[in-house]
């Protein structure tokens, strides 16, 4: 009967014939670090403005008239699409 080699001996690690001796790394030099600001807020823009007050426009509809009413639901509605649709 043949025998078995241990299963938890680890086989010998054989040295590289091609290796090289690693070397220390190299430290790299300090760059001072540029920081930049960045604006965080939207530019300036009439558009909330004219969404305001073509919702007081629909308010005053909903008080006197259903025509008032009707223009200033289309106007808010334009507003709110003029708003989107603005480029930065």
């Amino acid at each position: 009967m043949a025998e078995e080699p241990d299963r938890h001996e680890q086989p010998a690690e054989e040295p590289e014939q091609n290796a090289q001796p690693k070397l220390p790394a190299r430290k790299r030099s300090k760059v001072p670090l540029e920081i930049r600001e960045q604006k965080l807020a939207p530019k300036p823009s009439l558009w909330p403005l004219v969404l305001a007050l073509t919702l007081v426009i629909g308010f005053i509809g909903i008080m006197t008239s259903p025509i008032i009413l009707a223009i200033g639901a289309i106007l808010t509605i334009a507003a709110i699409i003029g708003w989107m649709l603005e480029k930065h």
